[in-house]
């Protein structure tokens, strides 16, 4: 396996250093990036952009901490397609993918991939926030914020790839760690490349919070989240990654409020669905913070009736997780009988039984 890492790794930097040059002819053109021409060329085309993007794909499958659970996948495709069919200018499919990763965080690339870090189910407050997130990075996909800029960054791609040739040597002293760093470097790779200035990233929220207006999400919920970011950034030693990659100056707080505040206010449920995945990403893919989901499962079964169940069923997934196979049977039961088709609930009694018939075996 880490001879495999190493080996996505020197492919991953070995394609990004040949960008702007001309494939070779030999090359596997699954295994090679378009030719982009030279730093005075046009922009990149949809099919160079689909091109890329594909290639960071696989790289992606190949070595990122992919979540592959299909409940989850489902849910945050489910949204974020609910979001671009809202969207003006959509010119490729989109495709969402989730990372296994405790910093907040989210990033969009070539060819209409959105990748998220699974601790923004731990920091979004409702369904709202988190679709907020998704239409920010929808938007800098269909504006094509990354394309636009390429050139721009052709002149100082070299000293981006400098970080990620790091990140190999690193991965081959610890794959673990150097995983991590390649991963944040080409997740700031591809948001640097467009250099976050002020103006794209108030443009994405600017676009953006009209995509999450008409999908039916609370516009304010954009600025809320920013603001809960700010607060972090202002009261911890230690900012979020995401505003390493996302800056985010008080103006652009300001001119996300005064944007919502101009739009028709509404009241907006959370889904079900929400508070199950956020149960789930809690439950099985958060670092060990068992007493945060505690609490907030605690919370949850004073709320209203979707919030109880998902309470339910985050209680019942916290003991199948501990092996309590019999508390956790007897705890997701009622929510199983009153409901017998709903996925998350058979996803769950389905494993409770492959784990108690391994415990049986064992």
């Amino acid at each position: 396996m880490f001879r495999q890492l190493k080996k996505n790794l020197v492919a991953t930097l070995i394609a990004a250093l040949a960008l702007g040059q001309v494939a070779p002819a030999f090359a596997d053109p699954a295994d090679t990036l378009p030719d982009m021409g030279t730093s005075a060329g046009s922009t990149l085309s949809i099919g160079q952009e689909m091109q890329m993007g594909d290639f960071y794909v696989r790289q992606l499958r190949g070595s990122a901490p992919l979540i592959n659970d299909p409940l989850l996948v489902q849910y945050i495709n489910a949204l974020g397609m609910r979001l671009v069919s809202h969207a003006d200018s959509v010119k490729t499919p989109f495709h969402f993918f989730l990372i296994n990763n405790d910093e907040i965080n989210a990033f969009a690339f070539f060819g209409g991939n959105v990748v998220l870090h699974s601790a923004l189910f731990r920091y979004a407050d409702n369904e709202s926030q988190l679709a907020s997130v998704m239409a920010h990075e929808i938007s800098h996909v269909t504006q094509r914020h990354l394309a636009r800029a390429m050139e721009d960054q052709k002149r100082s791609a070299p000293l981006t790839w400098v970080g990620a040739l790091g990140s190999i040597l690193l991965a081959m002293a610890s794959p673990q760690a150097g995983m991590a760093a390649l991963t944040g470097t080409l997740a700031g790779t591809r948001q640097g490349m467009i250099s976050f200035t002020q103006q794209n990233e108030q443009e994405a929220d600017r676009i953006g919070i009209q995509v999450l207006q008409r999908a039916g999400f609370d516009p304010q919920a954009m600025p809320s989240f920013l603001e809960k970011l700010l607060d972090q950034a202002r009261y911890s030693t230690r900012p979020p990654e995401i505003l390493l990659t996302h800056p985010l100056p008080e103006s652009r707080l300001a001119d996300a409020r005064n944007r919502a505040n101009q739009m028709r206010p509404v009241v907006v449920q959370s889904s079900a669905d929400f508070y199950f995945a956020k149960a789930r990403a809690l439950g099985m893919y958060n670092s060990g913070r068992n007493q945060l989901t505690s609490d907030l499962l605690d919370q949850w079964s004073k709320g209203n009736v979707r919030q109880q169940h998902a309470a339910q069923y985050g209680r019942a997934l916290q003991a199948m997780e501990a092996s309590k196979y019999d508390e956790a049977r007897k705890t997701l039961q009622p929510l199983l009988s009153a409901e017998p088709n709903n996925a998350w609930y058979l996803d769950l009694a389905t494993d409770i039984d492959l784990g108690q018939k391994r415990a049986n075996d064992a």
